[in-house]
């Protein structure tokens, strides 16, 4: 395709963009100000006052609703069962395309997605997908589930399962969340959660324990009859694999991936020594991550001499070391918490002047929350004493991931990552 081919594209594609904004405006403008308007929603005591044919061209529910076969010819309309808040930014979507889903809260972009469910907008309806899954939380997680279960809707819950079971269900970090901020959901929901998984997690199991206690609190059964409640779950609360045929599919593990920082210059080593056997790094992920390993630079070969002539260097050293990882308080403190999640390395076998490659299990993996930032401390026993490994000036931000150095001047020996993202 010629240079000239090309521009032509890119005009014509700016200028598509730019008629589709002129629109967006005019028909807002129409909207707010209530012009030519021939139809009257009534939503929660509220009533948005709209146009037919804009409604129409959108979704084919409203076609069929004014102008299909069995039309109303009653241009009021009653909406039941959905806030008049989230019918606004429906019918502002409509009219202009867009959809500020910043100013949108977990839930009310699953009311949205609801919404698009209903009156069968394709495009809004993957957005708002994609605006919820960004969205998921370990605090949000099982009230996103319970919603999905309640009002049916089969592609939310896809969505919703597969972060609870990448980000949650196997995870000691979210173990130690549910403790502190217990949520008691429907019995529907915790079947669907159980049919969904393949094997009895820990954090199931226990979830599973605690749900049902606080089932016996709410219908006033005693503590003996815990077997009752446990037993209308249904046989997936006794046994695993599940082979129900309403079972929702495990999502698979999310693909492994490796990132690295882009090197700019040298800088001096970094010494492992008494007063300083501890290695730090800060950490933010825009999005849920699974750290499975980093990348450090090796040691630089010891410097070894002798009054007998050539002196053959060792190729390979021993790699001891543990790896911690600590939240930052969200307060502004800057002093880091107690670890959430550690790792020890013992005896690795690694050879000088090359990428030092620590790794774990899928198992053992740690998720990094997004509106969390993190330590990471690496630290040496004695017998690192002395060992200097290279430090260099690298990139801040690598696949979307910031790293901030504890001293930008004197550079890091952290290179990169490998991870899952998650959602």
């Amino acid at each position: 395709m010629s240079s000239s081919t090309v521009e032509l594209a890119e005009t014509h594609h700016k200028e598509q963009a730019s008629v589709g904004n002129l629109l967006g405006r005019r028909y807002a403008e129409l909207l707010h100000g209530e012009k030519y308007t021939d139809c009257v929603f009534h939503v929660c005591e509220e009533q948005l006052k709209c146009h037919k044919l804009i409604l129409s061209a959108a979704s084919p529910v409203f076609e069929a609703m004014f102008f299909g076969p069995m039309h109303e010819n009653e241009p009021e309309i009653e909406i039941h069962d959905i806030s008049a808040a989230i019918f606004k930014v429906l019918v502002d979507y409509i009219y202009t395309g867009s959809v500020d889903y910043n100013n949108l809260e977990l839930v009310a972009c699953i009311e949205l997605y609801y919404a698009a469910e209903k009156y069968l907008l394709d495009q809004l309806i993957a957005d708002s997908l994609v605006a919820i899954t960004r969205k998921l939380r370990f605090s949000n997680i099982l009230p996103a589930l319970e919603l999905s279960v309640c009002m049916g809707l089969d592609s939310l819950l896809e969505v919703c399962m597969t972060f609870f079971m990448r980000c949650c269900v196997s995870n000691a970090q979210y173990m130690t969340h549910l403790k502190e901020h217990y949520v008691h959901v429907s019995k529907e929901c915790v079947k669907t959660i159980i049919a969904a998984c393949k094997e009895p997690h820990k954090l199931l199991i226990w979830y599973v324990y605690e749900w049902t206690q606080q089932e016996c609190e709410q219908l006033g059964l005693g503590p003996s009859d815990a077997g009752l409640v446990v037993h209308g779950l249904g046989p997936e609360a006794n046994s695993w694999p599940v082979n129900a045929s309403n079972e929702v599919q495990s999502p698979a593990p999310a693909p492994i991936v490796s990132v690295e920082r882009c090197y700019y210059k040298a800088c001096r080593p970094f010494t492992v020594d008494a007063e300083s056997p501890v290695w730090r790094l800060r950490l933010k992920s825009p999005r849920f991550i699974s750290l499975m390993g980093v990348v450090l630079n090796s040691r630089l070969p010891p410097n070894l001499t002798s009054t007998f002539g050539h002196v053959q260097l060792p190729l390979e050293y021993r790699e001891s070391l543990r790896l911690d990882l600590c939240e930052l308080p969200a307060d502004g403190e800057d002093a880091p918490t107690n670890p959430v999640w550690s790792h020890v390395i013992q005896n690795q076998s690694t050879k000088y002047n090359c990428d030092l490659h620590l790794r774990w299990r899928r198992e053992e993996a740690c998720v990094l929350t997004p509106e969390l930032s993190y330590e990471l401390q690496i630290r040496w026993d004695g017998s690192a004493y002395g060992a200097e490994y290279p430090c260099s000036l690298q990139s801040c931000i690598a696949d979307g991931i910031r790293f901030i150095d504890s001293d930008s001047f004197i550079g890091s020996l952290v290179k990169g990552l490998r991870y899952a993202n998650l959602v």
